[in-house]
């Protein structure tokens, strides 16, 4: 899940309305087309609960990357696939129906972001530039090649530098409710006090106060939204992301990255890897028009898929619909 603060049956459809007119023999990459509507009356329900699926053939470890610990989950095998959350959020977020869907066909990764889940974190090498280097060598340590990298809000910002910064060594990108642009969000005054150690301290603690159990609720009403979110989801997320750490690493990455999408988003014209784009129509989050319809116009090659009466929980409402993109992806490439 993100909560990013910013100002079976689709599958099948989705990909024939793209294919509709366009050349089997094109090159690799995704034919320029008009946007794809979804309808919901055929999409998966959301999940009833909020219970990870994982079965005896996922993995679940911690690796040790440059002396830090990165937290990640494994499952299937193929086409390697990457899958990156938001801020906040976790593996979790992909393990209530997207890891497994995805498994049944590719090797599908999914790593805890630094300081989020259980991954370390070291707070003077956290910015979005840092985080794809660290995701990098962490790939090569897994052995992971030309992944197709999944990002989720916050996590799509991570996916864009990731190719940018290694644009040969990247299959495609599906980008999930993208934050592609700059906001002008975060608290001058909150960062300031995060970053005096006594004080961070105080602050971070008196954040969990504040950003207790009645604000998260109302912002998973927000980020849910027109659905609700699946039963006990609240309680799962609430031990997850209410830690001091946790609470930390969301403030550290909120504050830095408009000063990187600043620089990033001048960029997005040379990304020339297969791009599939999906967001909610009803995204109250990231709204589509201000990052997703621009990032798909910044990438001449993008698909932009947008799912009607959805908001930005994709990974959780519609995880098909990552699905569809992904095999989207592979009709234009080499995976």
């Amino acid at each position: 899940m993100s909560m990013l603060v910013r100002t079976t049956t689709v599958s099948a459809l989705v990909i024939t309305t793209v294919l509709v007119g366009c050349s089997m023999a094109a090159a690799p990459s995704i034919p320029p087309a008009a946007v794809v509507h979804a309808p919901t009356e055929t999409a998966a329900a959301a999940p009833r609960n909020a219970e990870p699926i994982v079965d005896e053939e996922q993995v679940d470890r911690v690796v040790k990357v440059e002396n830090l610990p990165v937290h990640y989950v494994e499952k299937g095998a193929g086409p390697s696939v990457v899958m990156i959350h938001g801020n906040a959020g976790s593996v979790e977020d992909f393990e209530l129906g997207a890891l497994d869907l995805l498994a049944s066909e590719y090797r599908v990764v999914a790593i805890d972001r630094p300081g989020h889940g259980r991954s370390g974190r070291v707070a003077a090498k956290a910015t979005v530039e840092d985080q794809a280097e660290l995701l990098h060598q962490t790939l090569a340590s897994l052995g992971v090649p030309y992944p197709i990298l999944v990002g989720h809000s916050w996590g799509a910002s991570l996916a864009l530098e990731y190719v940018l910064k290694y644009p040969g060594e990247v299959s495609g990108m599906v980008l999930l409710a993208p934050a592609a642009y700059p906001d002008g969000g975060g608290s001058r005054l909150l960062h300031a006090m995060i970053g005096t150690p006594v004080i961070g301290d105080l602050s971070l603690f008196l954040g969990r106060a504040v950003i207790g159990s009645r604000m998260l609720r109302q912002g998973l009403a927000q980020a849910f939204y027109p659905q609700q979110p699946p039963a006990g989801y609240l309680r799962t997320v609430s031990s997850l992301w209410l830690r001091r750490r946790q609470l930390r690493a969301y403030f550290e990455d909120e504050f830095s990255l408009d000063a990187s999408l600043r620089k990033m988003s001048q960029r997005y014209s040379e990304i020339k890897v297969p791009v599939v784009i999906v967001t909610g129509d009803q995204d109250r989050i990231i709204p589509p028009d201000r990052d997703a319809r621009s990032l798909h116009a910044a990438i001449p090659q993008s698909r932009l898929i947008e799912i009607k009466d959805t908001g930005h929980e994709i990974p959780q409402t519609h995880p098909e619909s990552i699905y569809t993109a992904v095999s989207l992806i592979c009709l234009y490439s080499s995976c």
